[in-house]
């Protein structure tokens, strides 16, 4: 059996977290498995009580971690990073792959020192690295226009939904009951970083809301903000009621302004919820037909969208048919197969 070391410290972050809890346990059955976490993330991710496991608590994009990671991999068969932050130093693995999801951070609104350390990381990560594996082909494009050469490293894995949490009869009563959800809403699910364009949101709902009485804007999200009237903020959201929100809610409404992959749209397609996306970046490859479209740039237009399924019904029923479809092509299984197949390969 190869041994293999996997970095986990983003185990319980939104995104990366959902790909690593989704994958390691399944690779934990082909593998030998070392993995480097964070001490409290132990009692955060069972899965760790019975994993061989090196500790640290050096921060995640520090210069730190560039000093300590390399002497806390172990001599190994294979080295995977689920993200850029990979050890820039010679490492004892004698195969290394790295998982890049994005490069919004290359070209973010990040201040010109942090815009300059994620383009050193991802530039020694694509140069240290083995093999490569992004999302989707819009990642491998960006990733390519900011590395020359990577594309012959590069192999596209699409995420997975986990069908059996996230479907439409795995709703309950006593959640909406708990967050005293109206009948009427429009979701959002993601943290406020401003690429998820939430003030165009804020004022798109503003212009509709008295058109649609006893509807509200639901936002589902760790982050702490001040909302107006009209608006339910809940941030305590236990990941197994997500499906609950997904499947009762009128649409979700998915705004965002650059993704990688796009996982909250699939996720709720696959609980039957219609879903309002932008016309961006990888969430046009993701969600195919499947949705309805807008330019996240015109407020008019996002309003438009929403109110627009408020009323349809029938737009509403075709796009929760294709939704469901376009999600039961997606698998965890699938993914983990196929990252299975990256690591037993010969280093190319």
């Amino acid at each position: 059996m190869k041994e293999m070391c996997i970095d986990v410290r983003m185990a319980l972050h939104s995104g990366i977290g959902t790909y690593i809890r989704n994958i390691i346990p399944a690779l934990s059955n082909v593998f030998k498995l070392k993995l480097i976490c964070h001490p409290d993330l132990i009692d955060g991710w069972p899965f760790l009580r019975q994993s061989d496991l090196i500790t640290t608590s050096c921060p995640i994009y520090s210069v730190q971690e560039q000093v300590i990671l390399p002497f806390l991999v172990p001599s190994c068969d294979i080295f995977w990073s689920p993200h850029y932050n990979f050890p820039w130093a010679p490492l004892r693995a004698k195969k290394k792959i790295v998982t890049i999801h994005d490069v919004y951070h290359l070209t973010g609104p990040l201040n010109i020192l942090k815009r300059w350390y994620a383009r050193q990381m991802v530039r020694k990560a694509v140069q240290q690295a083995d093999q490569i594996v992004t999302v989707s082909r819009f990642t491998q494009g960006e990733l390519v226009k900011f590395n020359r050469g990577s594309e012959k490293k590069i192999s596209i894995i699409p995420l997975g939904v986990d069908s059996a949490r996230f479907s439409p009869s795995n709703s309950h009563d006593e959640v909406k009951l708990k967050y005293q959800l109206p009948d009427r809403y429009f979701l959002y699910v993601g943290n406020l970083a401003s690429h998820k364009n939430i003030g165009r949101l804020l004022i798109a709902w503003d212009l509709i809301r008295e058109k649609l009485p006893g509807t509200k804007l639901v936002l589902v999200t760790k982050n702490k903000i001040e909302l107006p009237e009209g608006i339910l903020l809940l941030n305590h959201v236990l990941d197994e009621e997500l499906p609950t929100l997904y499947a009762h809610a009128r649409a979700l409404i998915h705004p965002s302004l650059y993704e990688g992959f796009g996982l909250t749209p699939l996720e709720a397609m696959s609980c039957g919820c219609p879903v309002i996306v932008s016309k961006v970046a990888s969430l046009p490859e993701v969600c195919t037909d499947s949705v309805l479209y807008i330019d996240p740039y015109k407020i008019e237009e996002m309003a438009a969208a929403m109110e627009k399924l408020s009323q349809d019904d029938h737009l509403r029923a075709e796009l929760i048919k294709k939704g469901l479809q376009r999600s039961e092509m997606f698998s965890w299984e699938k993914t983990v197969e196929a990252h299975i197949k990256i690591f037993m390969e010969e280093k190319r």
